[in-house]
Formats: structure tokens, sequence, C-alpha cells
């Protein structure tokens, strides 16, 4: 078997480490730019390949769009992706983030990393921007402003991270790809993610409670078609989180992403977390649920003496069709077998 390098299937287009130094409770912010982006070499490469690995697999981003309130960064990103000159981009996009900490009495600084990368894998180029305060990763050589070596990479030691898909963003835009909704995502570390760093992105992370809802199902569905669960299988899983999804929206709480998974399977509670938390799903870490999407997760069983009906509630609207003024339930399409059966 033939085993790939970390990193080899990223075409890393550049990186450039800056350093804003400020304290909490405290508005001055030291501003240490870097003299330019960094050679990229086995370590960059590495570094790279490690956080795009475990940013989704070992953490739960939240996805979002550019809310377009200040759209600073972003016209600067659009900028760079026009021009192409990436050191430019990321001494503008940097002073941006100044400004904003300058206005954040409670935020403190550390370093900025942006890079900027194509995964040959899924042909998509991405704009990854993270902050670090050093204090547990030791990644950044502070005289220099390069890499450091490290042996690995816990996405923990990281402050925060922002990942943007610069091609799904661009399809969206283009009303090429009218199937994706975002293309901004971030992950917490040591810090949660601060509301100083969506504003420097202008990043609205509110997916619609529809929007997150339907994602979470499609995820359910996919992951149970993976482990190729049987039809009792199915059932049982799917209503337990159906369960689990009403109580939250009883208590008007948010639906947890990491609660679901622990019912997926008991044993192995992160499994289904990484699967729905990964770019193909985009699910987040905590949703609005929207009760018209969620309440198909289960399915419908009624039993009397006379018959009975056993059906995924996906089906309603689709094959089976309710009418609650005259109580009447409408099946469509139904096999051939059945209407031999009923002739």
């Amino acid at each position: 078997m033939e085993f790939k390098k970390i990193g080899s299937n990223l075409d890393v287009h550049g990186i450039v480490i800056h350093q804003l130094n400020k304290i909490a409770n405290d508005r001055n912010v030291g501003f240490k730019k870097a003299t330019k982006p960094l050679n990229v070499g086995e370590k960059e490469q590495t570094f790279i390949g490690k956080l795009n690995e475990v940013y989704h697999k070992k953490s739960n981003p939240t996805y979002g769009i550019f809310a377009d309130a200040d759209p600073v960064f972003k016209n600067t990103l659009e900028k760079y992706l026009n021009e192409k000159e990436f050191y430019d981009f990321s001494v503008n996009a940097a002073a941006k983030y100044k400004t904003v900490l300058e206005n954040t009495i409670s935020a403190t600084g550390g370093f900025l990393i942006f890079t900027d990368f194509t995964n040959t894998d899924n042909k998509n180029r991405y704009l990854l921007i993270l902050t670090t305060t050093n204090k547990d990763g030791y990644v950044v050589n502070e005289t220099d402003l390069t890499l450091k070596d490290n042996r690995s990479l816990d996405i923990s030691k990281v402050d925060i991270a922002c990942m943007i898909n610069l091609t799904r963003w661009k399809d969206i835009d283009a009303g090429i790809d009218t199937e994706s909704k975002t293309y901004l995502s971030f992950v917490r570390g040591n810090k949660n993610v601060s509301y100083y760093f969506l504003t420097f992105i202008d990043c609205d992370n509110k997916t619609t409670n529809t929007e997150s809802s339907k994602r979470l199902v499609k995820a359910i569905n996919a992951f149970s078609d993976e482990k190729g669960y049987d039809r009792k299988t199915k059932i049982k899983l799917k209503n337990l989180i159906g369960d689990y999804c009403s109580e939250c929206m009883k208590q008007k709480k948010d639906i947890s992403l990491s609660a679901i998974s622990a019912l997926m399977d008991p044993e192995n509670t992160d499994e289904f977390l990484e699967f729905a938390a990964n770019e193909t799903y985009g699910v987040s870490e905590t949703i609005k649920g929207d009760r018209a999407v969620l309440r198909r997760i289960k399915y419908v069983m009624y039993k009397n003496d006379k018959y009975t009906v056993e059906f995924d509630a996906d089906l309603l609207g689709k094959e089976i069709f309710y009418n609650d003024q005259k109580k009447e339930l409408t099946f469509k399409h139904i096999p051939d077998e059945l209407a031999r059966q009923i002739k």
C-alpha cells in the first residue's frame, strides 16, 4: 500500500503570518507585519495538510455566509482574487483585524495566519485564516514569523480558525451552484468563536432553521445507508433522534449534534459527529430545529385490529398525503404488488 504524505493533495498558493499584540482591557494594538510570504516547503505543506485534515474531522464547524454588513474583508478578498497579490491581501486584511481589535476592549491579540490552497482531491480552492497565541501549540517562530516544526497538530491548540471555500462562494454567486447555501465555516479551539473575529470576517453564521434541519436529515439518511443499517435499526434510531429533536424544540433548546451522534452509536459517539460536520453535509454543532422538517425523521406507525399503517414520515407530501380536515390519508404511486393484492 502506498502512503501519501500529509498535505500532498494540496496545492498551496501562499502562506503569510502577521502578529498583532494586544492585551485585554487595553485598546493599543501592535502590528508586526511579515516581510514577505513564506517559502512553501515540506514543513509548510505538512502544516497546512494537518490543519486541513483535522479541520472538519476533529472539530465541528459553524457554517455561514458573508453578511455584507461591513464588507471590508470581503472586498479585500475579491480584490486579491482579481489581482493575485496574496501578500498585499494579507496585510490589508490584518489591518482590518487590527481596527476590530482596537474597538474591542476585551479582545486579545496573537498570530494571524493566512493560507490559500487548492485541494486537488475535490478541485476546490480555499482560504484558511487562523489565530494562535503560541501558548500551547508553539507553532510560530516569534522572531521571523515562520512556522516551527510540529509533529502533531491539535485543533484545540488554535484559538480560532475560519475556512472559506472560494470555489463554492464564486459558484453560488454566479448561480452555478444552486444546491449549496454556505461557503464559510468557523471552528473554535482555545477561544469561543468570538464576536470580534466574526465581525472581522463579517460573517452571518445563522443558516435558517429549515436549512439546518434539512442538512441534519440528509446526513442521518446518508450515514444510515453508508453503515448498511437494516430497516429495523433505521426505524429505532430515527425515532430516537426524532423524539430527542421534538423534546429540544418543545423546551426551546438548541439541538446538539454531539447528542445525536451519541444516539446513533453509544459505543462510538464521535463517528456521526465527524460525518455530519464534514463539508459535504455542513451540520453545525448546534442548530435551531424546524418542526415541519424534523418530524419527518421519524416513522409513522399505527396498528389496530383491522389494519396496520407504517411508513417513513419523509414520504409525507411526496407519495403520501394527509388531509387534516377530512382526516384522510392518500397513498400515490403504490407498488404493483400492493395494487394486485387490492384488486
